[in-house]
């Protein structure tokens, strides 16, 4: 990436050049989720009282989550089974929590989280629709820009944990940036502004965008390996241990049962 795009040194000039390229990276296919994501859950959402989120929302949120980023046909299926009142009371109680700290962002994240299919990088997608402003959503052209590493390993193909340390690591990032954009007299750049940034960055960068229509493997032996790999990936969405790394799974969700099902549950969100 040459220096004036990147996260460290990236003007404000070139920031908001950046961002009015945004709406030609998107694919015309995800236009109406776009605008479902963008504008239209959110305006519902602080219409209300008390502030919450439907199952329907919930999973269109997933829907474009999915169809913007990596594809996991199993995460809808999780999405669908919370029940709508399971739905409106977890996020009522999230949306209730002050979101001024990492620390109380993690702990609205947590209450999130207790709803089937809902990680990390998921619970983040669900604050930030509460406020677009200052909660980001922990998407990979984000964490891969602010947390940038060069290298064949590196770059837009970094490996990503999906995990609350990981999140941990990007929300500071992703503060300074908005603070050292802030101009003497001007208002700081939102966190979805600079998602936009991000993914509009990467579109340049001539990265691959998967197809909002993308499918998993056909092959059925294929399909379980490769979604059980994604849920693994992603969940190390793990509440982290106290030696700092995450939690690892190496079951397969249907291999849990009986005592184990707590286990289970954390290993398929994302």
């Amino acid at each position: 990436m040459d220096a004036h795009h990147h996260f460290d040194t990236i003007d404000l000039a070139t920031f908001k050049a950046v961002l009015e390229d945004y709406a030609a990276a998107v694919p015309e296919s995800l236009a109406a989720l776009e605008q479902q994501r963008v504008v239209t859950i959110p305006a519902a959402v602080h219409a209300r009282d008390p502030q919450h989120l439907t199952k329907e929302e919930l999973t269109l949120l997933m829907d474009w989550k999915l169809a913007h980023g990596k594809f996991r046909a199993q995460l809808q299926k999780l999405i669908q089974q919370n029940e709508g009142v399971t739905v409106k009371s977890a996020t009522i109680e999230a949306y209730r929590m002050p979101l001024d700290s990492i620390a109380e962002v993690h702990k609205a994240m947590s209450t999130l989280s207790t709803l089937r299919g809902v990680g990390p990088a998921t619970a983040s997608l669900l604050l930030s629709v509460k406020d677009q402003a200052n909660i980001p959503f922990f998407s990979d052209e984000l964490y891969r820009w602010a947390l940038w590493k060069t290298g064949s390993s590196g770059g837009w193909s970094q490996e990503i944990k999906y995990s609350e340390k990981s999140y941990l690591e990007l929300y500071p990032r992703v503060q300074e940036l908005r603070q050292r954009l802030k101009g003497d007299d001007s208002e700081p750049v939102s966190v979805l502004e600079i998602e936009k940034v991000a993914y509009a960055l990467r579109a340049k960068g001539g990265a691959a965008r998967p197809s909002a229509k993308a499918k998993p493997k056909k092959a059925t032996t294929l399909k379980r390996k490769a979604e059980t790999q994604h849920q693994a990936d992603e969940k190390n969405e793990a509440p982290t241990t106290s030696g700092g790394g995450a939690e690892k799974t190496s079951a397969s969700p249907e291999a849990s049962a009986g005592s184990k099902k707590s286990k289970k549950r954390k290993a398929d969100v994302a």
